[in-house]
């Protein structure tokens, strides 16, 4: 009968227990969390990424006409697949007026030299312009006198960025004009050597891709020796691609892995559109200026990876960490905080976070109830990792060992 009375006693207690932990909504009973596994914060390079088929083509097609209005065409001077620098003859024609012509070119050449001026003007101006520091008058506060304090600002640095790419414009510009002008002084040397045949010169460097044996227009169509990818975007990507993102181009075939960068999007989708299909949208994949090209032909099929954000050195968990935007930290203090965190880049089983914890933050990797907030936790015992198992690799243990005993 005693033995029953102290069981029931047990048990009442252990009820009465249970009982208060459970309606305790204030959190005046203290309960303790068991944490079994954790985790800590690291950091890593996170990239955001879309991906797109491209084949490898000529970066550029540029065309030559033929005005039969000024005179009849006598002959085409190269063939389809030559290859031609700037000045190279390409067809030859006979006016049908002289005096007419050889003015027309005379305006033309002086129209052209005009704007070769201002060209120069324009880039000397630049050069010469000089892109002032800001600077902020801020007054003592005894009202003795006013100091030219510099505010460090990124718009210098954005506009010596906008100068150079000016520049680069402008002399890409005046060379093209300068070659114009040469082209004209030919085909004026030409009027006036033969009387009435003109040689048509290339203002372009490439390879003759067609030629028009009816001579309709355009006359010759000139593809630049410089190849590029030209891709697809579906319009999910398209949102996300710029102009200037990397991107990894992989050949099909051979599996070459290349660096590049977006070189230009296209906002118009290629083809007809459909209600019930996909756009897609062209885009242009520039190769790196060191990227080993000699193997690389036009018509290779491209997988591309296209970055479209990245966070370097950002604190990162694993995703399945994370519980409804939330995390279980365990504290130095050794309590559990239910941490609301603010999620930035997923790749794979990463997740960037942007906000709530820093790297080296322990957290648990199992979700706790709410109940165990701000509570102590307690962990196992990890025996492997316990240091009087590993003495041997302890110098002078010995000695410490000894010391230790003879304290006691």
């Amino acid at each position: 009968m005693r033995r029953k009375i102290i069981w029931f006693v047990i048990f009442v207690f252990i009820a009465v227990n249970i009982l208060l932990v459970f309606i305790d909504d204030s959190g005046k009973v203290t309960r303790h969390g068991y944490v079994s596994e954790w985790d800590n914060v690291y950091t890593t390079d996170l990239f955001e990424t879309v991906d797109a088929k491209g084949v490898v083509a000529y970066a550029d097609e540029n065309y030559v006409f033929f005005d039969k209005s000024i005179g009849s065409f006598d002959g085409f001077l190269v063939e389809e697949g030559t290859e031609i620098a700037e000045g190279d003859p390409l067809f030859e024609y006979r006016v049908h007026d002289y005096a007419t012509m050889e003015a027309a070119l005379q305006n033309q050449l002086i129209q052209v030299k005009g704007e070769i001026s201002a060209i120069e003007d324009a880039i000397a101006e630049m050069v010469a312009y000089t892109i002032p520091s800001p600077t902020v008058p801020v007054v003592n506060t005894d009202e003795e006198e006013d100091i030219n304090v510099v505010v460090p600002s990124s718009d210098p640095i954005e506009a010596e960025l906008q100068k150079k790419q000016f520049l680069i414009e402008k002399e890409q510009e005046l060379v093209a004009k300068r070659e114009q002008g040469k082209n004209i002084e030919s085909q004026l040397d030409d009027l006036r050597a033969g009387g009435d045949t003109i040689t048509v010169n290339s203002p372009y460097q490439g390879k003759v891709k067609s030629i028009s044996s009816t001579l309709a227009d355009p006359l010759i169509v000139i593809e630049t020796t410089e190849i590029q990818v030209a891709g697809e975007l579906t319009e999910d990507a398209r949102i996300s691609v710029e102009p200037g993102q990397s991107v990894e181009v992989t050949l099909v075939e051979s599996e070459q892995e290349l660096k590049g960068s977006v070189q230009g999007i296209g906002d118009s989708p290629v083809g007809d559109v459909a209600v019930n299909e996909q756009s897609v949208y062209p885009v242009d994949v520039a190769f790196a200026d060191d990227s080993q090209l000699d193997a690389v032909l036009p018509g290779y099929h491209a997988n591309l990876t296209i970055t479209v954000n990245e966070a370097l050195n950002a604190a990162t968990i694993q995703e399945k960490y994370l519980f409804h935007n939330h995390i279980w930290r365990l504290s130095k203090d050794g309590k559990l905080e239910k941490v609301p965190i603010e999620t930035g880049i997923f790749m794979g089983n990463q997740v960037e976070v942007m906000n709530g914890v820093v790297a080296g933050d322990t957290i648990a990797t199992e979700s706790m109830q709410s109940s165990f907030m701000d509570m102590p936790f307690i962990t196992p015992l990890k025996f492997e990792t316990v240091p009087w198992l590993k003495l041997g690799d302890y110098k002078d243990w010995k000695h410490y060992l000894v010391m230790g005993l003879l304290a006691r």
